[in-house]
C-alpha cells in the first residue's frame, strides 16, 4: 500500500526559499529511516541548491518518500502514516531509482540507509553486492541525472569500513582511528560500505551530487524487529528485557564496542545535511565521509544502566539476560578499535563534543515512546 501526503509548511519571511523539496529516504521503513523521516517533517524546511548557481536556500518539504523493500504492519509514528509516501522496492533495480528521483526542476534530497547489513551480508555476497555497492551507484546516477538543481546525498556509512584483529592490520582494538584511517574491512558489508564512501566522494568532485557521509557505529537503542547486523544484540539487551522478554547475547558480556546513541545518529545525519556547502567543502574536501561521536560500552554496561532507569519495583517485571558467547563473535566485535577521533565531525558541529552515556541511551528509548 502507498500512503500519499501533500502538505504546505508556512515559510520563513526572513530566509531566502525555493520551490518545494522531495526527500527520498532509502531504508525508509527501518527505524532510522523513520527517525530521520520524523526528524525532516518536524523541520519542515530543509537547505537545498538553487539552480543555476552555487547559492543555497531554505525549501518547504512537501514530499518524504520512504522507499523500502517492506515495510512493516504500522509506521512508528501517525504522522509518518499521514505524512509519507511509502514505496516498495529494490534499489538494486536502476529503474527503480529513477522512479523516486524528480523529473522536474523540484529539490531533490537523498538519504540512503538502505543496506543489507553485516550478518546478511557475509551470508549472501551477490545480494550484499547487488544492494550496497551496485544499489549506490544506481542511486548516484538517478540523482545525477534528476531533473532539478544539485541534490544533496546523504550517506549512512560505518565503522566495518576498517579492520581489525588481524596481526597484518593497520589498526588494532587498542588503537585510535579516525577520518584518515585506511579503509581495510574484513566484511563484505564493510567492503560496500567503503566503495559507496569512494563513491560519493567522486560524484562530488564532478558536481553531479552534494555527497555527504557519516560512519556510524552501532546504533542504540533500535526499536521493532532485530535487524541483521552481528552486534544488534546490543540493542537487544535493552529493548527485549524492557518488552518483559529473555534475551540469549552471542557475545561475551565484558566485550566493549564503540556504540551511539539514536539520537545522535539522527542528529548527525539531518545536521549534516543543513550544513552549508561552503562550510562543508572547507573541511572535507575530497572525503565526504566522518566519524561521529561514540562511547565503548559492553553488554554487561548496558544490562546494568537498565537496572538502573527502572524503578526498583518495576525491575522484577525485566525480562532476563542471558549469554552463550560465540568465541569467534565475542573476538571479532572485541577487536574493533573503540577510540574514534571524530575532529572533523565536531568541527562541523556535529553530534556533541560528550557522546551519551548507557543510561542516557536508555532514558531516550523509554522517553521516545519507543517501547513495545
Amino acid at each position: 500500500m502507498i500512503y500519499l501526503w501533500t502538505f504546505d509548511k508556512p515559510r520563513s519571511p526572513d530566509s531566502p526559499t525555493s520551490a518545494a523539496m522531495r526527500v527520498v529516504i532509502t531504508g525508509g521503513c527501518g527505524f532510522i529511516g523513520q527517525m530521520v523521516a520524523r526528524s525532516v517533517l518536524r523541520r519542515g524546511k530543509l537547505l537545498t541548491h538553487a539552480p543555476g548557481g552555487t547559492a543555497e536556500r531554505l525549501a518547504p518539504v512537501t514530499e518524504v518518500v520512504l522507499a523500502d523493500v517492506s515495510r512493516p504492519p504500522r509506521l512508528l509514528f501517525d504522522q509518518l502514516e499521514e505524512e509519507t509516501q511509502v514505496v516498495l522496492g529494490d534499489v538494486s533495480d536502476a529503474g527503480f531509482c529513477r522512479s523516486l528521483m524528480s523529473t522536474d526542476d523540484t529539490p531533490l534530497s537523498i538519504f540512503h540507509l538502505g543496506a543489507v547489513m553485516s550478518g546478511q551480508g557475509e551470508a549472501d555476497f551477490d545480494l550484499a553486492m547487488g544492494v550496497n555497492l551496485h544499489g549506490t551507484l544506481n542511486l548516484l546516477e538517478a540523482a545525477r541525472h534528476a531533473g532539478g538543481a544539485r541534490p544533496r546525498f546523504i550517506l549512512a556509512s560505518a565503522g566495518a569500513t576498517l579492520g581489525a584483529g588481524s596481526p597484518t592490520d593497520f589498526v588494532s582494538a587498542e588503537g585510535v582511528v579516525g577520518d584518515e584511517t585506511r579503509a581495510t574491512p574484513h566484511t563484505t558489508y564493510g567492503m560496500t560500505k567503503a566503495c559507496a564512501e569512494l563513491l560519493v566522494g567522486d560524484y562530488s568532485r564532478r558536481g553531479f551530487v552534494d555527497g555527504r557521509g557519516v560512519r556510524l557505529p552501532t546504533v542504540l537503542v533500535r526499536a521493532g524487529a532485530p535487524n541483521a547486523a552481528t552486534t544488534g544484540c546490543f540493542s537487544a539487551v535493552i529493548r527485549e528485557p524492557l518488552a518483559g522478554d529473555g534475551v540469549i547475547a552471542p557475545i561475551s558480556p565484558h566485550v566493549k564496542h564503540a556504540v551511539t546513541s539514536y539520537r545522535t545518529a539522527v542528529d548527525c545525519l539531518v545536521g549534516m545535511h543543513e550544513l552549508e556547502a561552503e562550510a562543508v567543502d572547507s573541511v572535507l574536501g575530497y572525503d565526504r565521509t566522518v566519524f561521529v561521536p561514540s562511547t565503548a560500552l559492553s553488554l554487561s554496561d548496558l544490562d546494568d544502566a537498565l537496572r538502573k532507569v527502572v524503578s526498583p519495583s518495576s525491575a522484577e517485571r525485566l525480562g532476563k539476560v542471558s549469554y552463550a558467547a560465540d568465541e569467534k563473535l565475542s573476538a571479532a566485535v572485541g577487536s574493533f578499535p573503540t577510540k574514534v577521533d571524530c575532529r572533523r565531525a565536531l568541527q562541523l558541529g556535529l553530534g556533541g563534543a560528550i557522546p551519551p552515556d548507557a543510561e542516557t541511551m536508555v532514558r531516550e528509548y523509554c522517553e521516545g515512546k519507543l517501547v513495545s
